[in-house]
């Protein structure tokens, strides 16, 4: 299932440790005894005092507090270093060695942190977070009224195990405007749209986001400086970048302005002239010649991004940096990291009437036009359309019709409803009327909608979905009439996906892969997510879907409303308890053996919450029922935490370096070995293929052989049982399908109006029906 796979390059430089060199940690010490209160209050002319002695002592040091860390030994302790003078009180000042640090020590790791902040420091680059431009480097996009800022995000990676520090080196870009938020003003008849938008000034390359436009202020308004003396933002600009400011009449914009040494946030106002937007318009999304000639810069090709990152080390091999990298016995690899790879084959698409495709030589999008694996009858089931989309909805039918006999998918001839009117509650009364007639929601299969309006946007979507979810609970597929409108060859190709969707609504299994990991005893495979939104008056979203087959195709759907921004829920315990009696059913069938979560969106940094919080949950509520089914059989846990956005990046081949193939799987070097792996599931056909991050948080299977390879193979098989698309996609099929409920969810629901809360209905649940995707 897993063999050996090619080299790969990445984009990962390590820093050489010589592990005989170590850090010395050091402290002040001071006679007669000074207060560490007092240390703290009077540092800066304490360490003036001593900076000299210490440089001759030690060469090279760096201070964190009242700390002093250093590649060199001190050759004399208590050496007097100065006298601080203190209310007629004389306080020598001397060193003492605290502690030997050595490489893969947390503080050493910490250490070699500020280094590398001290070498970015000296490149002069203008930073964003983790990014950094040369603003000399911008790409003028006259034509559509844009400039692309290139630049690179960098960070350091730690193995702290291994003693190993990597640099990761990815391109990063920022869109720029031509158009100053003073434009954007004088065209804009609702300013509050402007509100969140990100802005940068043209005098210093600073970012900032909009918290409102200010119309009572003006550039002759007054603040107060440094000094305490006031003065207006007009001399301001005028004395201390040589600006004259043109409208003195225009609003000023309110920022927040974060302080990096008091951690605290405060408000400042900038000019809009001075201001260009950040970022791309929905308009300029939405043109195809715009974003094609982008992508030529904003989607570099792997031989493109390597170069660009052997570029941006050359930098630290400057004269200053080579001096600095010298003297912490540090050596910077010019050349990126090349790892042994893995291979992960997926096996094949099974699919009903015992066809097996074989994922890697097949055509999925054709071959998988065919009997499904396990398919739910359409015995009652209708189509509804408005008398205006007459036309294409005969079109669509005659379509359907060939696309439900080539792929000998079951069913009766559906029921046709035309609608006079786009009024929702001439739509609801039909619907009424068709559950009236079929005696209950329980007796229609399926509704199919053809609705007009932009995708997305359709008018009469939102309400006939929470209608159709909420109160009257039947499986529904809608399609745009601007969908249809295409020719006769694309509708077909679009009526075979509309089928797999429909038939993982009305709770079928569409198709199913081989050889599947953790098969041989019941086993649930759980999908968790969070939806955030920007909006004010939005409210965070979890989402948690768990399987109930054994082909890990069927599912379960919770939702759990949580504060705006929070990723953490302590309800957990109750959701968990559910779908764990959901698997077993009425008829108290078996608990599953194993529970496998796939957690998205944590970091590293948050694994230890996601431990102490959810998992605590997770355990509880697999006791608790447990104790309802009065049952001593063992349920072991395994948590994996899985990031998408990751700046490691991954290329094959010598000269002409590009994506790898899908089922890459690296596990060794930039990984422990133990609990985390890198795999490229999805197929890429422009620009650089991006992996997925899997951290094992949990595993109380951890002494079963292969129990991380099983993990590994599971993970890439998963992400083949995505039911809207027929290839492999980024991440486990129970993530997304997470990841699109809260989000569907999530953008319908308005907190000022808790009607327009959409709820997993108990019904569609007992029919395991993805009524969201």
């Amino acid at each position: 299932m897993i063999e050996r796979g090619q080299t790969v390059y990445t984009n990962f430089y390590q820093i050489q440790i010589n592990p005989n060199s170590h850090i010395y940690r050091y402290q002040l010490q001071f006679q007669p005894f000074l207060s560490p209160e007092q240390q703290i209050s009077k540092w800066r002319e304490i360490f003036k005092i001593a900076k000299s002695g210490l440089q001759e002592n030690l060469k090279v040091f760096i201070t964190n507090n009242q700390i002093l860390y250093s590649p060199v030994r001190a050759q004399t302790m208590g050496l007097l270093l100065g006298v601080y003078e203190e209310e007629g009180n004389s306080h020598s000042i001397s060193i003492e060695e605290k502690a030997v640090l050595k490489p893969g020590e947390p503080e050493y790791t910490g250490l070699i942190g500020r280094f590398f902040k001290m070498l970015l420091k000296q490149q002069k680059l203008l930073q964003i977070g983790r990014k950094y431009f040369n603003t000399k480097n911008l790409i003028n996009f006259d034509q559509f009224g844009l400039k692309v800022l290139p630049g690179v995000t960098c960070s350091l990676i730690k193995q702290e195990e291994q003693g190993k520090y990597y640099i990761n080196i990815d391109s990063s870009f920022k869109m720029l405007r031509s158009t100053t938020m003073y434009e954007e003003l004088r065209n804009s008849r609702d300013f509050s749209q402007l509100e969140g938008a990100i802005v940068m000034t043209v005098y210093n390359y600073k970012f900032y986001k909009v918290n409102k436009v200010s119309r009572e202020m003006n550039p002759k308004s007054e603040f107060e400086n440094m000094k305490g003396e006031k003065m207006s933002y007009m001399q301001y600009y005028q004395d201390k970048y040589k600006i004259g400011i043109k409208d003195v009449s225009q609003p000023l914009i309110e920022v927040l302005e974060k302080s990096r040494k008091k951690q605290e946030e405060k408000i400042i106002y900038l000019i809009p002239e001075l201001c260009v937007m950040t970022g791309l318009s929905n308009e300029m999304r939405n043109n195809f010649q715009t974003m094609k000639q982008l992508s030529t810069v904003t989607k570099p090709r792997g031989v493109d991004r390597v170069r660009q990152a052997d570029q941006f080390i050359q930098c630290f091999h400057n004269k200053e940096s080579e001096e600095l990298i010298k003297k912490w016995n540090i050596q910077l690899e010019p050349k990126c990291l090349q790892i042994q790879s893995s291979k992960i084959r997926p096996g094949n698409i099974m699919m009903g009437n015992n066809t097996a495709i074989n994922i890697e030589t097949g055509n999925l999008d054709r071959d998988t036009q065919t009997a499904m694996l396990r398919g739910v009858g359409l015995e009652n089931w209708g189509i509804l359309y408005s008398d205006r989309d007459s036309r294409q909805a005969e079109d669509f039918m005659s379509c359907l019709r060939e696309s439900i006999e080539y792929c000998k998918f079951q069913c009766k001839a559906p029921r046709t409803f035309v609608l006079h009117s786009n009024k929702i509650e001439d739509w609801i009364k039909q619907i009424d009327f068709i559950v009236q007639q079929s005696q209950g929601p329980q007796k229609v299969t399926l509704l199919l909608l053809i609705l007009n309006g932009p995708k997305k946007n359709a008018p009469l979507y939102t309400d006939i979905k929470r209608y159709l979810i909420n109160d009257c609970p039947i499986a529904s597929q809608v399609i745009l009439s601007s969908t249809l409108n295409q020719p006769k060859g694309k509708v077909k190709t679009i009526c075979n996906k509309l089928l797999v969707q429909i038939c993982a609504k009305v709770g079928g299994t569409p198709w199913g892969v081989s050889e599947l990991p953790f098969t041989d005893q019941p086993t649930m495979i759980c999908g968790m997510d969070v939806y955030h939104s920007t909006g004010k008056a939005k409210k965070s979203m979890l989402s948690f879907v768990s399987t109930e087959d054994e082909f890990f195709s069927k599912y379960m759907t919770q939702s759990i409303e949580m504060e705006t921004g929070v990723e953490f829920s302590f309800s957990l315990c109750p959701v968990l308890v559910k779908a764990l009696q959901s698997f077993s059913g009425d008829r108290n069938g078996p608990l599953p053996s194993r529970i496998i979560i796939f957690r998205d969106g944590v970091s590293n940094s948050q694994a230890k919450t996601v431990i102490e919080t959810e998992v605590a949950q997770f355990r509880q509520a697999i006791e608790q029922v447990k104790t309802e089914k009065n049952s001593d059989k063992p349920i072991k846990l395994i948590v994996l935490s899985v990031n998408k956005k990751v700046g490691a990046k991954f290329y094959a081949g010598e000269r002409n370096l590009d994506n790898p193939p899908q089922g890459t799987l690296i596990d060794t070097e930039i990984s422990n070995g133990k609990d985390d792996y890198y795999l490229i599931s999805q197929r890429t056909t422009q620009g650089t293929v991006q992996p997925t991050h899997y951290h094992v948080l949990v595993n109380d299977l951890c002494d079963e052989p292969n129990i991380l390879k099983k993990l590994q193979a599971l993970s890439y098989k998963l992400c083949y049982m995505y039911y809207n698309f027929s290839g492999a996609i980024k991440i486990p099929a129970p993530i997304q399908y997470a990841h699109v409920c809260s989000n569907f969810i999530g953008d319908r629901f308005d907190p000022r109006k808790p009607q327009s809360l959409i709820k997993p209905n108990p019904i569609l649940n007992q029919r395991r029906s993805l009524f969201f995707i």
